[in-house]
């Protein structure tokens, strides 16, 4: 596949099938009472499930999404842009979805499929394909549904891990019990608006390339995992945010094929103050706690045990709002380029999965370059690589005025103030960015661009 057949694909809308009903529901909750089985024949601690396994409405997801594979790969680059292997990998972590540029492609009959290449044991490893376009496939469509049935919000992604950092060790010398922090979420769905509460939804996403049973039993032990982070009092009941489980299947005959469910809960985090100052809101500091991983179980007035996971107690609830902020706008920052101000926004403990602020090294990222676009001016990173013989560009990036809130002392409910008219700016001059870009170029909800073009051929090496 040559550059031009490559990147006109990366924009052609394919179609997603969605399965997501109680049928489906059944089998999870049959295929999570069989692995409690199996693991109370082990003498092992049995996994406590959401206490409710329902169907995502149809209408919040039609039981399609249509969707581009830039998208997918743009969603995977600012999901997995924290996730934790430090500088020395900066640069392969950064650009970690471009080897699925041409992995996907939509079929004759509209659907979304593995290409040949994506097909391709030589260029994939199932796996590591799996997990990786699992949370493309997963997050895209969690987006889609939390927008539709909130649509006064705006929803950010926030890695779980990093998140959950700022209050329990996860990892190294400090984790006291990692049996009581082996269950988790992979990312929260962060949303905000002015003068509301702010939500949390939890997303488990899983990828596949085996039948539907394997995906029943991902699926069921996705249901323990978004049961692990309580926010409230558990006097109240069931407390745990709402999660969406999600299952892609990528081998699917037909083409990609999603299987979803949608365990209730609630999921409000109360702000003080009115959002003005710079200390209200979303802003002020964030201190790192280290709490025992453990959540309060009552029976009656007195707590009698606490199981594996994370509790965010009443008194918490703006602390954790701020740490799912601040973590988003790290991600948004460090998809830039620009991790030393990334980690300004981060707790120590958080701090640390960036990697040594002076490394310097070939794998480094850089944040030192920009372009303006039809009068957009955005800041960020580049990286030059060969697809096929064609040398190719790619950029990642946000506008200059939200990096100008992000810095110094940064203004996190300024920046949810500035993203409306920065996303109708994008759209109402969309034409003339792609013209002056000269490729494939998209901007998110919250600021975050990436592009790709083709380069000059370069000149021949001399003997």
């Amino acid at each position: 596949m040559d550059a031009d057949e490559a990147i006109k694909k990366l924009f052609q809308l394919g179609d997603v099938a969605i399965e997501s009903s109680d049928q489906l529901a059944g089998k999870v909750a049959r295929k999570a009472a069989k692995l409690a089985d199996e693991r109370r024949d082990k003498e092992q601690e049995i996994d406590e499930i959401k206490p409710q396994l329902v169907p995502v409405p149809e209408r919040e997801h039609g039981r399609n999404m249509r969707i581009v594979p830039w998208e997918l790969l743009h969603l995977l680059g600012r999901a997995t842009v924290l996730s934790g292997h430090g500088s020395s990998r900066a640069l392969a972590q950064h650009w970690g979805c471009l080897k699925y540029i041409t992995s996907l492609q939509r079929n004759v009959h509209g659907r979304m499929e593995l290409s040949e290449s994506g097909k391709d044991p030589r260029y994939h490893r199932l796996a590591v394909q799996a997990e990786d376009l699992g949370i493309a496939f997963a997050l895209a469509s969690a987006l889609r549904i939390a927008q539709q049935r909130h649509p006064a919000y705006r929803f950010e992604i926030v890695d779980a891990d990093i998140a959950l950092e700022a209050g329990w060790a996860l990892r190294g010398n400090e984790v006291k019990g990692k049996s009581n922090t082996r269950l988790r979420p992979d990312y929260f769905l962060f949303g905000f608006r002015d003068g509301a509460p702010a939500r949390v939804i939890t997303v488990e996403c899983k990828g596949s390339h085996q039948n539907a049973g394997a995906q029943h039993r991902q699926l069921a032990k996705a249901a323990a995992q978004v049961n692990a982070v309580v926010i409230g009092d558990p006097d109240r009941g069931d407390v745990t945010p709402p999660g969406l489980l999600m299952a892609t299947l990528l081998n699917d005959a037909g083409g990609v094929q999603m299987r979803i469910l949608d365990p209730p809960g609630d999921g409000t985090l109360v702000l003080s103050g009115d959002g003005d100052g710079r200390d209200s809101g979303l802003n002020g500091p964030v201190e790192e706690y280290h709490e025992v991983p453990g959540i309060p179980v009552r029976d009656g007035e007195h707590e009698r045990d606490r199981r594996p996971g994370f509790y965010i107690a009443p008194d918490r609830s703006q602390w954790f709002a701020r740490v799912l902020a601040r973590t988003a706008s790290a991600g948004l920052l460090a998809f830039a380029g620009d991790r030393d101000t990334a980690g300004s926004l981060l707790t120590r403990r958080q701090r640390a999965r960036l990697g040594s602020d002076h490394d310097t090294g070939p794998t480094h990222v850089d944040f030192d370059t920009g372009v303006e676009l039809a009068g957009m001016r955005l800041v960020g990173t580049d990286h030059v690589f060969r697809l096929q013989s064609q040398r190719m560009e790619v950029f990642s990036g946000i506008p200059h005025v939200l990096h100008d809130l992000l810095s110094g002392e940064p203004d996190l409910t300024g920046r949810h103030h500035v993203l409306p008219d920065l996303s109708a700016q994008w759209h109402e001059q969309e034409q003339n960015i792609l013209a002056e870009w000269g490729g494939v170029i998209h901007m998110d909800v919250n600021g975050a661009v990436m592009g790709l073009r083709k380069m000059g051929e370069g000149r021949a090496l001399l003997d």
